[in-house]
């Protein structure tokens, strides 16, 4: 997949996005009330992961076997398609839980933002195998970015628990699903490494012994 037509796609989303959050600062700063900015928030951060993947696609290196499956390029679309589905918070939603929903989407932003950094220009839309990386997140699971994606997704989801955002949840998490095998059958086949890489290492959740492992004494 072109990466110019992938990235233009990302900037579009992303400049649709802010858009949003710049609006919804702009009735923050009118109202000056906390729901308002946490409204507002809910869109940075939204903005900001849209944003990470926009420029991770334009320093993606080149695939070493480019993706062709039609469920690879169906998966990918039900992904981006529903981390920009998802709507904002009603006013009837509670501030308690745009707070705490806010609160995981920050952390896993983070997280998402060390491992984009980790995985460099072996950054992918499609799962495709441009190098295998095991260092920073690497070494906690195997797909740190989809742990913080489906992190922040969360805590978005909780901040609006509507029930288009439960369905555009669960679109998303199938998607995701699919392209982490799709993406360890990729690397399975060009790197003999991965397999061990795959046995010592949890798929998506890290487990106490790899977190200790890597905190050190």
């Amino acid at each position: 997949m072109s990466r110019g037509l992938v990235g233009a796609t990302f900037a579009l989303f992303t400049f649709a996005t802010l858009v949003q959050a710049v609006a919804h600062a702009g009735d923050a700063v009118a109202e000056m009330s906390t729901r308002a900015w946490l409204v507002a928030g809910f869109w940075a951060l939204k903005t900001g992961v849209v944003a990470a993947f926009c420029v991770a696609v334009l320093r993606r290196a080149p695939a070493k076997r480019p993706a062709r499956e039609p469920i690879a390029f169906a998966a990918c679309a039900a992904a981006i398609l529903g981390a920009i589905a998802l709507r904002a918070p009603e006013p009837e939603s509670s501030t308690g839980m745009l707070i705490a929903g806010e609160a995981l989407a920050l952390v896993s932003c983070a997280f998402l933002l060390a491992s984009v950094l980790a995985l460099g220009t072996c950054f992918g839309v499609l799962p495709e195998a441009r190098g295998l990386v095991t260092r920073g997140p690497y070494r906690l699971v195997r797909h740190p970015v989809y742990l913080g994606e489906l992190g922040a997704f969360a805590g978005l989801v909780i901040g609006a628990p509507t029930s288009w955002n439960f369905s555009v949840a669960a679109v998303l998490v199938a998607a995701q699903l699919v392209r982490m095998r799709l993406e360890e059958q990729a690397l399975e086949r060009e790197f003999p490494e991965y397999a061990p890489y795959a046995t010592r290492t949890p798929r998506l959740l890290p487990s106490p012994i790899r977190l200790r492992a890597v905190e050190g004494p």
